[in-house]
């Protein structure tokens, strides 16, 4: 229900794969993560376990979790930044010597 409960469980999850040490290790940490004790919404859940980054992107998941998260679901850099690319705009840059 709480963006608050999101942005916990994400950060959960993901410390769960970095405390165990190597990588089977991490990712028996994270299979084995029950996210059920967070009040999250039904969307947040969804996003949460499909791991749905533009979903999460939308229900307002801060960027840093948001890169963390995709990061440690095996998303490369450029893999998430596309997925992201829609929602950006692009920015208009001037000096102070243009008009």
């Amino acid at each position: 229900m709480s963006l608050y409960q999101l942005h916990r469980a994400v950060y959960d999850w993901v410390r769960a794969g970095e405390v165990g040490g190597g990588d089977a290790a991490a990712q028996d940490g994270r299979a084995l993560f029950d996210v059920n004790g967070y009040d999250l919404s039904d969307d947040e859940r969804k996003a949460f376990e499909s791991k749905d980054v533009p979903g999460l992107y939308q229900l307002g998941l801060h960027a840093v979790l948001l890169n963390r998260f995709c990061r440690a679901a095996g998303f490369a850099r450029d893999e998430y930044r596309k997925i992201l690319e829609p929602f950006g705009s692009t920015e208009r840059r001037r000096g102070r010597w243009q008009t």
